[in-house]
């Protein structure tokens, strides 16, 4: 099986992780590094995958906790309005199985992405997580519409 990867790209995150200090599972032979993260909200905790390609990286943090059916409209609805106007990146919602995570990527080329590259795409995961955790758990329990839920992340800046 031939590696979908870049070496130089996955020597530049070791390094990235080494230097920023985070704890990370060795990249896997599909190219993908495995870490958790804590947060500020009521989620506590999300997992991120950095998927290192031949051209650039693609990170993706999951929240623990999914839709679920009863909710799967208003969350959607949520996700809509938190990813209208967002610059880099977009959270997304698995229909099938009600996953939901915030994904960036970065696209470099024949060129080694930077520290501060690599750095930027793995720290608008994490902040958006902490920006819209606590709306998008107050929609999933029924405490809140969408709308008002946003409005209050949007809010707190």
């Amino acid at each position: 099986m031939s590696k979908n990867f870049s070496p130089e790209i996955q020597a530049a995150v070791e390094n990235f992780f080494a230097e920023d200090d985070w704890h990370y599972e060795p990249m896997d032979e599909n190219g993908v590094f495995r870490l958790g993260i804590t947060l500020k909200n009521k989620f506590k905790n999300a997992r991120i995958f950095m998927n290192v390609l031949n051209n650039g990286i693609v990170c993706l943090s999951v929240i623990p906790m999914g839709a679920d059916e009863k909710n799967m409209a208003q969350v959607n609805e949520f996700i809509a309005r938190a990813n209208y106007g967002l610059n880099h990146g977009n959270f997304e919602l698995d229909f099938r199985d009600g996953e939901i995570r915030y994904k960036t990527s970065l696209i470099c080329g024949k060129e080694i992405p930077t520290f501060d590259q690599i750095k930027e795409m793995l720290y608008i995961n994490v902040m958006m997580l902490e920006r819209y955790g606590n709306g998008l758990a107050e929609v999933m329990f029924g405490m809140s519409t969408p709308e008002e839920a946003i409005k209050r992340c949007e809010e707190e800046d």
